[in-house]
């Protein structure tokens, strides 16, 4: 979630102070990653096969990578000034780490992008204009064919790449995703099924949608499902399988697991005292959530707790 220069610090403040310390795990070591550097400030996290983890920062503009078993992370992508990585997704398959990026240096031009780095090396293979006139990629998914979507926070839509094609265009648009009043974060986390269904999360309103993928490749229409108890501000989505939705809500400072049923879904909080937490991963090992802290980097009063973290939340196995 990118907050906006003029959004209050009121706002932010009342943000981070929301959550509460961080919870121990009664007879264990709480499991942890670590960021580079005083101002990494993560947004984006994503996990290849091997569990690997990867990280955009908002203060460097860097892509951070954590190797199995490793506490701390290595610069995979270079940063740069007044560059910020949001949301990422790993497609193995194509040999790709899709990355979501803002360049205030753009503007105002158009300052958003959907970055393709290569997997293997970390150099950049291509970069994909957002199509509105004032986009914001906020999180990027793919699905089993290898068509990227991924929602624009500011023009309130999901857009597509096509397996292969060069140009980003709107794929699901809906009244739905309009936010409650103009300049708030709308459409968030994006996560696919594996089959032919995306879900994505809006955050000012708390909704959970279904989008289903028709055989010709356009977007059917939005279902909402309702949540109880109902999400707060959720951003990070991903999908665990079996009907169940890990979700992120970031004011709060929670991780939940959303089970899904007959047009509904069900929550269960599994850890919460994060402060500002934006996206998860899913590795063989559990989820790991970020904490992000990024509203010390929009003018907060106070400093980050360091060295940034993902911590690692365990899921509830599926009963018999």
């Amino acid at each position: 979630m990118r907050i906006r220069p003029w959004l209050s610090v009121v706002t932010l403040a009342a943000a981070v102070s929301a959550c509460e310390p961080h919870p121990e795990d009664p007879g264990s070591v709480r499991t942890e990653v670590q960021w580079p550097g005083e101002d990494f400030y993560p947004e984006g996290i994503a996990a290849s096969k091997d569990g690997t983890l990867y990280a955009g920062s908002l203060g460097t503009g860097a892509i951070a990578r954590v190797k199995p078993g490793a506490l701390g992370a290595e610069v995979f992508v270079p940063g740069r000034p007044s560059f910020g990585v949001y949301g990422l997704e790993v497609d193995e398959a194509h040999d790709t780490l899709w990355a979501c990026t803002y360049d205030d240096l753009l503007l105002p031009a158009q300052p958003s992008y959907l970055n393709a780095y290569a997997l293997s090396t970390g150099a950049l293979k291509a970069s994909h204009v957002m199509p509105g006139q004032e986009s914001f990629c906020n999180d990027v998914t793919v699905d089993a064919s290898g068509n990227v979507y991924v929602t624009d926070s500011f023009e309130n839509v999901v857009v597509r790449l096509p397996v292969g094609g060069t140009a980003l265009a709107t794929w699901s648009s809906d009244a739905a995703y309009e936010p409650s009043e103009p300049g708030l974060i709308t459409l968030n986390g994006i996560a696919y099924d594996g089959a032919s269904r995306l879900y994505v999360v809006n955050s000012d309103s708390g909704a959970l949608y279904a989008i289903d993928i028709q055989p010709d490749g356009s977007a059917a229409a939005p279902v909402n499902i309702p949540v109880t108890p109902a999400l707060e501000t959720p951003d990070g989505i991903e999908w665990m399988g079996s009907g169940r939705l890990f979700v992120v809500e970031n004011t709060v400072g929670r991780a939940s697991l959303v089970t899904l049923g007959e047009g509904s879904g069900a929550k269960e909080v599994l850890a919460n005292g994060f402060v500002e937490p934006t996206a998860a991963a899913i590795t063989d090992g559990g989820a790991w959530v970020l904490e992000s802290q990024m509203g010390f980097l929009f003018g907060t009063p106070g400093t980050p707790t360091l060295p940034f973290r993902a911590y690692r939340v365990a899921v509830p196995p599926l009963l018999p």
